[in-house]
């Protein structure tokens, strides 16, 4: 009989011994797991049979450093099967592109990989759903109540609906105000997202595979990897950002092969529209986002060097070889797996001397690494893997667990206060360092969380076809002078959107005509706007760079150190996914040639290092690789570390390497991550290569232009104002209309 077992971190200690003396036939475990059962005696037996190993949803792991620790660890398993036939790799994945370095990803040192593409003749129908009605542009985000009553339609109709949001607290937001606009269907309406406990989530797809919700709202928890049965439809509130993963989230409803997948992508305003008609677009036409695989984690081979010595010692050539065989390592290079083996002997050059003892955790003894000692073995073991501890504070109802909030929220809550966290409104009872005591306030108003989560950047494929897109709309519009009624009519066949969407858009390009230009593949806008009721009176430029998030955030740093260096003085930086604003001191303010003379690309990617030199950005990177990399245990046997523990280690540790030894690996990781991972320098830095043979305008607008609005409510939201954000939002809303000839109700 064939036997089949699971092995997580949730299971059992009794399941686990059981395993490893009658190990199964088939063994289904995650990469964090697989390396910690990689040296063990009893596993290590069984594994050296291994013949196939199999990698579902290949994509979600050749990205990130999940990924980079399975390749090794495929590797060393690689090794323990000594004389056999290659091990047989066969990775899964029905959204990947392109194909052929993704196999490479998985196979590393193994045979060439055969790849098979195929096509089960499944449909998808995506469309596209706007609340915007009669004004093309509602002030202060008013879209939110026309959403919520658009998807309760959808989820009242349907058997199942599973609704997607690109935030956490947003998955809560709107898990919230739908039970509201669903009062009979509130008990069969929940949230999912990865901060709420893992039995409350459980708990959550079991219902849902049972076909005992009507919805589900999550973040990205449900994206992928789950059997949750049966859903009749998704919802996506604003695009996922790329055309690989909507097709994954949608791919989640009709989930057979006889059935049509039926997604819905919500705009929740009309620079959201257009995105969405894109994405809804590429989705059909399958243009997926090319991965980019991660190739500099020097905090994984940290983990692996530490496996290897517990697995009877490894030689440094043997430990090398094994390391750079896996393919994100295939560049490293010997002095750099040297300075890795000297930081695991002691610490790095700057600690040895005085700390070998606390941070060495191998040594050389007749030519072979070992582990110092069984303890040193224990702390690895209990922090294998590359999810690092994030200043998280877990919530308790009635003594039972339902997730977590980020530290920094609850530091502003008081007792009394009320919030929303799986979808039930509660109230602040107690709080401790570690952990806060609520009751539930069913009925009340609630103050949303908010996790310091990144928001996605925009997709470099997806960000072309919205340029591309502006530039045609511009030319019918603008050079060729075409009607509106033959323009909304190419929108409605091209894009399969309706005429209310297709004249939404018109308006919204007219509109930007009026007060400004429209930015194109080859016109880089720069707008000058002066906030007349603005106490500190900043001149705001607005850059319409359509870059995505994470290059406009390396891109407006570069820009602001060079404003510092050539006239003085700090910037107010803010940032979107088409653009960003740079708020300066009148002395500050430049001319369009000014402008174009720091828009060059000449030691950008140095001048970026120095930007975030000592920053807490890269403070923060440092934190997690530094857990990562086993310097600071976030876990020690029997429990969790303290987050203010974690945090006042990594502190000391980054002024020590920063003045001692700013060559650390882990050191350089973070400033790698957090330039190339965090943002995005390379695609900035292409910006900067093609922006000199771009037509420049500098335009100086009456009011705050639409296709800057919401760049400019994002920089209000982050402000601290005299009048409150949705007032100013209002305020600016109104003075746009006024500068167009119109008035608002």
């Amino acid at each position: 009989m064939i036997t089949v077992g699971l092995r997580t971190g949730d299971t059992k200690t009794s399941e686990r011994q059981k395993q490893r003396r009658k190990p199964p036939h088939i063994l289904i475990t995650t990469p964090e797991s697989l390396a910690i059962i990689l040296p063990q005696k009893g596993y290590r037996e069984a594994l050296e049979r291994c013949e196939f190993v199999i990698v579902d949803e290949l994509h979600a792991f050749a990205e990130n450093k999940r990924g980079v620790h399975l390749t090794v660890s495929l590797e060393r398993l690689e090794r323990l099967r000594k004389e056999q036939d290659p091990l047989c790799r066969i990775g899964l994945s029905a959204t990947v592109a392109p194909l052929d370095r993704v196999a490479d990803f998985l196979t590393g040192s193994g045979p060439k990989a055969s790849i098979r593409e195929t096509s089960c003749g499944r449909r998808a129908l995506i469309e596209v759903m706007t609340p915007i009605r009669k004004h093309a542009y509602p002030p202060a985000g008013y879209t939110a109540t026309r959403v919520i009553t658009d998807m309760a339609r959808i989820v009242d109709s349907k058997r199942s609906t599973l609704i997607f949001t690109n935030t956490r607290s947003g998955a809560e937001r709107i898990a919230h105000r739908l039970k509201l606009a669903l009062p009979k269907l509130n008990a069969f309406i929940e949230c999912h997202h990865s901060s709420l406990d893992r039995d409350i989530r459980q708990e959550v797809e079991d219902r849902l595979k049972d076909g005992e919700l009507r919805a589900v709202v999550c973040s990205t928890s449900l994206e992928l990897g789950i059997d949750i049965g049966h859903i009749d439809t998704v919802i996506m509130v604003s695009t996922p950002k790329g055309i690989s993963r909507a097709l994954q989230r949608v791919g989640r409803s009709g989930h057979s092969i006889h059935t049509q997948s039926h997604g819905v992508l919500v705009a929740t305003n009309i620079n959201d529209l257009i995105e969405c008609i894109v994405c809804s677009k590429l989705t059909h036409l399958r243009q997926l986002d090319p991965i980019e695989t991660l190739d500099y984690a020097p905090d994984v081979a940290v983990q692996h060097i530490m496996g290897m010595a517990m697995d009877e010692g490894v030689s440094g050539d043997d430990a090398y070889d094994v390391v750079r065989s896996a393919y994100p390592f295939r560049g490293l290079a010997r002095e750099t797996f040297d300075r890795i083996v000297e930081y695991l002997e002691g610490g790095g050059r700057s600690l040895q001397k005085q700390y070998r003892e606390t941070f060495g955790k191998i040594e050389e003894k007749d030519g072979l690494y070992h582990t110092v000692s069984k303890k040193v073995e224990r702390e690895y073991l209990v922090n294998v893997g590359t999810i690092h501890a994030d200043g998280m504070v877990g919530v308790l109802l009635n003594r039972r667990r339902l997730g977590s909030v980020e530290e920094r929220f609850v530091k502003g809550l008081k007792p009394g206060d009320i919030f929303v966290l799986a979808g039930k409104t509660v109230k602040l009872i107690d709080s401790s360092p570690s952990e806060v005591t609520v009751e539930n306030a069913a009925g009340r108003l609630p103050t949303v969380p908010s996790w310091n989560a990144n928001k996605m950047p925009l997709a470099s494929g997806m960000a072309r076809e919205v340029a591309r897109l502006r530039t045609e709309i511009d030319r019918r519009m603008n050079d060729e002078k075409k009607p509106h009624e033959e323009i909304a009519d190419w929108l409605v066949e091209e894009f399969s959107i309706s005429q209310i969407n297709a004249a939404a858009i018109l308006e919204h390009f007219e509109n930007q005509s009026l007060i400004s230009k429209v930015p194109t593949e080859g016109r880089f806008l720069i707008e000058r706007f002066v906030d007349e009721q603005d106490d500190d009176e900043r001149v705001h430029f607005f850059f319409h760079s359509l870059i995505g998030r994470s290059a406009n955030d390396a891109l407006s740093r570069v820009i602001s150190h060079r404003v510092r260096e050539a006239v003085g003085g700090n910037t107010l930086v803010t940032i979107d996914d088409y653009g960003f604003l740079l708020s300066v001191k009148q002395f500050q303010a430049m001319d369009v040639e000014e402008w174009k003379k720091l828009f060059v690309p000449d030691a950008a990617a140095q001048e970026l290092r120095s930007a975030l030199e000592g920053s807490q950005l890269v403070k923060w990177q440092f934190s997690g690789i530094a857990q990562t990399g086993l310097m600071i245990p976030r876990n020690l046997p029997g429990g969790e570390r303290k987050m203010r523990q974690l945090r006042w280690s990594a502190d000391i540790l980054f002024k020590v390497l920063a003045e001692r030894e700013p060559d650390h690996p882990l050191l350089e990781q973070a400033i790698h991550e957090a330039t190339h991972t965090f943002l995005d320098s390379d695609r900035a830095v292409a910006f900067l290569e093609s922006a000199q043979k771009m037509e420049w305008q500098l335009v100086e607008v009456p009011a705050v232009s639409p296709f800057a609005f919401g760049l400019y409510a994002s920089k209000i939201k982050e402000s601290m104002m005299m009048e409150s954000p949705e007032e100013a939002i209002e305020r600016l809303y109104r003075e746009m209309q006024r500068k167009l000839g119109r008035e608002v109700e």
